[in-house]
């Protein structure tokens, strides 16, 4: 059920990724792990509050013009390639010079900006400073630190790959995940580092539509529903019945793996038009006791929406997405409805990096992922968000404090 919509101003939502702390055992035996990783502090380091590095408002140019030296004395901007699919520039500072990308640096929102510079030797890493305690840092799905600051050098990268990191913080309950793919020059000459420009642009270029899907799922054949349900909500079948579940673990399919509420949401790199496909699934009802059928009921897809929050450019677009699903067999509406909820709020880049947050009912389970296409069928993934059920009781929001996407695993 593909839609095309003018953009609309949705307000911010509550902003996503709790954190679990290592424990004792656990942060002692990858402290050095983390150490030989993350070592030495990061020279390149994006402002935030500017949405650049060093800190100082570069002179306006066109693509691949020379700039003149930044204002800061320690990072100088040499060249800026403004490219149709990304941003990137070279930068210099104590005779070292890197490739930096400022794709996502360049959201008007604060919280979205994040950037990448890297070496043939080290990447250095920049978000925003939103007060956290600490922030988790994860390269190819491992992770490399847990640090106070916003910012981190990670030695641990070989000259000529592309590594991809996210950043997951928590403030007083809300989180903040940010994805960065870095690609690491083979040297650091000037040659290369302008043919590594090239190359981040013609691989960004090369996406044609960037896919965002949610599924919300019961990963048990049958679910049992607590009695005290029915008293916080009033829903119809609690003691003495059982829910036909889904059956499955976490999929990263596109389609085809059940789920009681979905949403997939589609923004294209060529066009302004986005696409929105909202379902459910049919909720099955039988005695506990003989398994004997009773009924089936679908909830209502009306509360599932998916839409665009900024103008098209080609480069990066804000995307909001919602997901409002009774049981079928619950009240529909007042303070104790049961039933899926999530909210959240994303900046997408064409070439693949992202910031996303939000937050949901810990009941069911969920699941999170990014799909990059660069054809019909071929597409890249990214795992944004993975969470089982504490408990079935969660469907009510009165029983339980809500999650903050970003986190893996249960509870």
């Amino acid at each position: 059920m593909p839609r095309v919509l003018a953009v609309a101003a949705i307000p911010p939502v509550l902003l996503a990724a709790s954190l679990t702390p290592a424990t004792g055992q656990e942060a002692a035996g990858q402290g050095a792990a983390w150490a030989a990783a993350s070592t030495g502090a990061p020279t390149f380091v994006l402002d935030a509050d500017t949405g650049l590095f060093g800190g100082a408002k570069p002179a306006s140019a066109t693509s691949s013009s020379a700039l003149p030296a930044s204002s800061s004395a320690a990072v100088a901007r040499v060249r800026t390639y403004l490219g149709e699919a990304t941003d990137t520039q070279i930068l210099a500072a104590g005779g070292q010079k890197v490739i930096a990308d400022i794709t996502l640096a360049s959201s008007p929102t604060k919280a979205e900006r994040a950037g990448w510079a890297a070496s043939s030797r080290f990447v250095d890493l920049s978000w925003p400073d939103l007060g956290a305690s600490r922030y988790e840092v994860h390269r190819d799905g491992a992770k490399i630190a847990d640090t106070p600051g916003h910012s981190l050098r990670d030695t641990g990268v070989s000259a000529g790959s592309e590594v991809h990191y996210t950043i997951t913080a928590e403030v007083g309950g809300i989180g903040h995940t940010w994805g960065l793919t870095a690609t690491v020059p083979k040297s650091d000459d000037a040659a290369t580092l302008a043919k590594t420009a090239q190359q981040v642009e013609a691989k960004a270029k090369k996406y044609t539509k960037t896919t965002v899907v949610w599924r919300s799922f019961i990963r048990q054949k049958w679910a049992t529903i607590p009695s005290k349900l029915g008293s916080v909500s009033g829903c119809k079948y609690t003691k003495g019945y059982k829910y036909a579940g889904d059956n499955r673990g976490f999929s990263n399919k596109v389609t085809g793996p059940a789920f009681r509420a979905g949403l997939r949401g589609t923004v294209y790199w060529t066009k302004s038009s986005y696409d929105l496909f909202p379902k459910t699934g049919v909720t099955k009802v039988y005695k506990a006791n003989t398994g004997k059928f009773v009924e089936k009921r679908k909830a209502s897809a009306k509360g599932i929406d998916f839409r665009t929050k900024s103008k098209y450019n080609g480069k990066t677009r804000a995307v909001h997405g919602q997901i409002e699903a009774t049981d079928p067999f619950c009240p529909s509406g007042g303070v104790n409805r049961a039933g899926i909820g999530v909210f959240y709020d994303a900046r997408l880049a064409r070439n693949g990096d992202f910031y996303v947050s939000g937050k949901y009912r810990k009941a069911p389970d969920h699941e999170m992922y990014l799909y990059g296409y660069t054809s019909k069928t071929k597409h890249s993934t990214k795992t944004v968000h993975q969470s089982r059920m504490s408990s079935l009781l969660c469907l009510s929001q009165p029983m339980c404090e809500r999650g903050t996407i970003g986190n893996n695993g249960g509870y």
